[in-house]
């Protein structure tokens, strides 16, 4: 008689399905993990430029999505992928980004949308990595030619702190 108690018990067991509580957590972790990747990831970050320290820095606050980020190797050469280019380069390359969104935003005003700025300038976010050893002159320089082009909205990027 006893066993037979026993085997009434243990069929009368509770079994949750756990299926939902699987599916949050993977997702909470997928979630996490997309958190850590824009976290930890500078874009356009490139080896060949040591940003300036800057610990009194604030971070952006524009979430524009039309970004073009640009970088500065320490002799004040535009970089691009992994090579330096010389000033001629560099114009042509400040052209064709210009020309490029600019015909983007042909297509996009040709469907109704309008960028809210004047007619000459861009509405593209140029983030500036230039390093440290870059001079003034060289930031300033860049900075008046992309303008010439018609970027107008520009952010610097530099470290609060040292990185280990």
């Amino acid at each position: 008689m006893p066993s037979s108690r026993r085997r009434t018990r243990s069929s009368d067991a509770i079994s949750p399905n756990l299926t939902p509580l699987l599916d949050i957590v993977l997702q909470l972790i997928t979630f996490f993990m997309m958190l850590v990747h824009f976290g930890t990831r500078l874009e356009g970050a490139d080896r060949g430029v040591r940003l300036p320290v800057a610990p009194a820095a604030l971070p952006g606050s524009d979430l524009t999505i039309d970004r073009l980020p640009v970088s500065l190797d320490r002799r004040g050469g535009l970089r691009v992928g992994d090579r330096s280019l010389d000033a001629a380069e560099a114009a042509a390359w400040w052209d064709e980004q210009a020309r490029a969104r600019r015909s983007g935003l042909e297509l996009l005003q040709g469907g109704g949308a309008s960028s809210g700025l004047g007619s000459d300038e861009l509405p593209t976010v140029v983030i500036l990595r230039a390093d440290r050893d870059a001079s003034y002159g060289a930031v300033r320089r860049t900075l008046a030619e992309a303008q010439e082009r018609g970027f107008a909205q520009f952010s610097l990027v530099v470290l609060r702190r040292e990185p280990r």
